[in-house]
């Protein structure tokens, strides 16, 4: 599938990989900035979100790792790094273990290697019931809560109502095949010791989803990996605390 994206600079290049159930212009925040430190910015639109339409009934994370990898052979980029949060992660994962020589680093935010438990596989089945029963609204009373900050939530209500937004804007089939794809995903922690990149794990302090003991952990198993923990920031680190999360990257993209 021919995947709708973004290409920004000039420089090394990044591809960063959004998280469910937003698009690439989740990292409108991030734009600017790397573009300035000669970074090539390429922000796709996974399956199913954005301008990239898909009403599949699954769309699966090695389906969407292919896009990305036909999408950087079209751009004929031999290497880059490449990260995504959350789902994107996912993603990252997936095409790392079908195309490793395709990095030259990896950036991994607010995402995890391993697969769902089966509480977390079935807790998806019940979400996609009731998308089917009521639609995208689901999506703001279920998850938003969850997925951002208290900081956030009582200092950022502008964020939050573009959120809203957003998961409003939701087609309801991409949510559900995107949901299905989550729940069948493989665990990829077997790849954590093999991973022979830079890699940078960025997580938000108060990521209640996923957690920073999930990232301290998979640190640990990456070699001369680093990490770094987003004060004030829930699992949208990238969103809530921008100029937090640029900087890490900033740093992480100028060792390279």
């Amino acid at each position: 599938m021919k995947i709708k994206f973004e290409d920004h600079g000039d420089g090394v290049p990044l591809v960063l990989l959004h998280g469910f159930p937003l698009s690439r212009r989740m990292w409108e925040p991030q734009k600017k900035e790397l573009v300035s430190e000669n970074v090539r910015l390429i922000l796709p639109d996974l399956r199913g979100f954005g301008e990239t339409k898909s009403l599949a009934d699954i769309n699966t994370m090695e389906e969407m790792a292919w896009d990305v990898a036909e999408l950087l052979d079209d751009l004929k980029i031999e290497k880059a790094i490449i990260g995504g949060l959350s789902m994107g992660g996912y993603v990252t994962f997936a095409l790392f273990r079908l195309k490793p020589d395709l990095f030259s680093g990896l950036v991994l935010c607010d995402t995890t290697s391993a697969a769902d438990t089966e509480e977390k596989r079935e807790n998806r089945f019940k979400l996609i019931k009731k998308i089917e029963e009521v639609g995208s609204q689901v999506l703001i009373d279920n998850m938003l809560p969850v997925l951002v900050g208290e900081f956030t939530k009582e200092n950022n209500r502008e964020l939050l109502a573009d959120l809203e937004q957003r998961f409003a804007d939701t087609e309801p089939q991409a949510a559900m095949g995107a949901l299905r794809g989550m729940a069948a995903r493989k665990d990829n922690s077997d790849l954590l010791p093999e991973i022979n990149v830079p890699t940078l794990f960025i997580f938000g302090e108060d990521d209640a989803l996923t957690g920073t003991e999930t990232g301290r952990k998979m640190h640990s198993q990456v070699k001369d990996s680093e990490l770094c923990i987003i004060k004030n920031a829930g699992h949208y680190s990238n969103l809530e605390q921008p100029e937090q999360f640029n900087e890490a990257l900033i740093s992480f993209i100028g060792k390279q």
